[in-house]
């Protein structure tokens, strides 16, 4: 929506936008809303690599983008030294199609397939269930979709960051042309607590004293390929 909004506000300079998920710069009356993805998906990524059997993880995104990259590379840091597989579905609502990729990575030996890509990873998740295997979740708390296959979800909430930068405007503090990002520190991103029904205590004490590390800014994720690779070196 980058270029609609840009659009949008050169026709429309005494209207306010809002942007989520890209940062769009020059631009006096848009706000830009960014989140760090990538922290969720690193605990969800730690939870998976002290879960994993086989070593061998999958992720699904909906389509090759960095705001889907930031989840994959948030996974992949968590375990380097893991076979991660990795496929786009070209698609946010392809349920059919999430199924399929997923049910391919299991019989390629994943044990569990962190899918991000809307309704997707319903299919992925569908998919979980019927080969007996884990899921990740992403944005909400999906758990309800399989109890016993979810094994945790990479929560990004979208609803903190447009939530703040409305209560703003109506204070009148609202400040187009500039970017705010949403990370643990502001809640905004995280696992949620049902993950203890699946998870031992030991691996969420881990991830406890990871989030701590993450606010002290003693671990930095990567959010690309660049970063990712950065990383590894």
């Amino acid at each position: 929506l980058a270029d609609a909004i840009k659009e949008g506000a050169e026709l429309y300079p005494e209207q306010n936008f809002v942007l989520v998920d890209k940062e769009l710069k020059d631009a006096s009356n848009v706000k830009s809303i960014l989140f760090k993805a990538e922290e969720s998906a690193y605990l969800a990524g730690l939870i998976a690599g002290k879960t994993t059997k086989t070593n061998n993880v999958g992720f699904i995104g909906g389509m090759e983008l960095p705001v889907i990259d930031t989840f994959k590379y948030g996974l992949k840091a968590a375990n380097p030294d893991a076979k991660v597989q990795s496929q786009y579905a070209n698609s946010f609502t392809d349920q059919a199609k999430g199924k399929a990729i997923a049910n391919q990575m299991y019989s390629n030996g994943a044990d569990i397939v962190f899918t991000c890509g809307g309704d997707v990873g319903t299919g992925a998740i569908e998919a979980a269930k019927e080969n007996g295997k884990y899921a990740i979740g992403v944005d909400r708390d999906q758990s309800d979709l399989a109890p016993e296959n979810v094994l945790t979800s990479a929560i990004k909430r979208v609803d903190a960051g447009v939530f703040e930068t409305v209560k703003s405007y109506v204070n009148g503090t609202f400040e187009g042309g500039t970017t705010t990002t949403y990370g643990l520190e502001e809640n905004a991103v995280g696992v949620p607590d049902t993950t203890k029904n699946l998870v031992s205590q030991e691996i969420l004490d881990l991830v406890e004293e990871t989030i701590t590390k993450l606010k002290n800014k003693e671990i930095t994720v990567p959010k690309n390929e660049e970063e990712y690779n950065a990383m590894v070196k």
